[in-house]
């Protein structure tokens, strides 16, 4: 598809509907290649509202960074099983959009509250071991029950964690984890860091004999 053609294909898509939306999101969630697509155009047309800031770049560079970044946007909503997908899907391309069109460096800036969070990850390992015995989704499914904390948010944060552990953390991943966490005054961050290490530990033990 020449450029021409793919900006015909963006603009001749139609609004969607929140239960079209939400269709096309669960049949999407299936592997279906058909909703993937309806979704990735109908998100590609939404973020087109930041092409004046971009004049300067040339066309076929800009639906290039724009295609690249809401599929990557969308294949990580999919893959994280993302509840409020409307809202990460505007969040997240805007983010990748950027990230991509920068270009790439080593350095990355941590805020204070997502370190606290891999800190309290980290503890939480090594006074459990046999939690990081268990497949992924299950420790991520643990790790939900232990903190009161909402799954999505729960699986972002691991595999940022996981990441960190790694040596492998990106800028992307850090500024999606702040975008799209909630933020440190929120309940949720509350009893992330506040629940003491002894009742998580009990909460996951239970869940794990259970």
């Amino acid at each position: 598809m020449n450029l021409k053609e793919h900006i015909q294909t963006i603009n001749a898509v139609s609004d969607l509907t929140p239960s079209e939306i939400k269709d096309f999101w669960q049949k999407s969630l299936s592997g279906n290649p058909y909703s993937f697509n309806q979704l990735k155009y109908y998100y590609m047309k939404l973020l087109l509202r930041i092409k004046p800031l971009y004049t300067h770049l040339d066309e076929e560079i800009f639906y290039s960074i724009l295609e690249q970044s809401v599929q990557k946007a969308l294949e990580r909503g999919l893959k994280f099983q993302v509840d409020d997908y409307d809202s990460y899907m505007t969040i997240s391309s805007q983010i990748y959009f950027k990230y991509n069109l920068l270009p790439k460096t080593d350095s990355i800036h941590i805020p204070a509250q997502l370190l606290r969070a891999f800190l309290k990850l980290e503890e939480l390992y090594q006074q459990l071991p046999s939690l990081q015995q268990k497949d992924e989704q299950t420790q991520i499914k643990l790790i939900s029950i232990g903190f009161e904390y909402p799954m999505f948010s729960t699986r972002l944060l691991f595999y940022s964690y996981k990441k960190w552990k790694n040596k492998t953390l990106r800028q992307i991943d850090i500024d999606l984890s702040t975008a799209l966490l909630p933020a440190p005054q929120r309940i949720e961050w509350e009893i992330f860091y506040e629940k003491s290490l002894s009742d998580i530990k009990e909460a996951i033990l239970q869940t794990m004999v259970s």
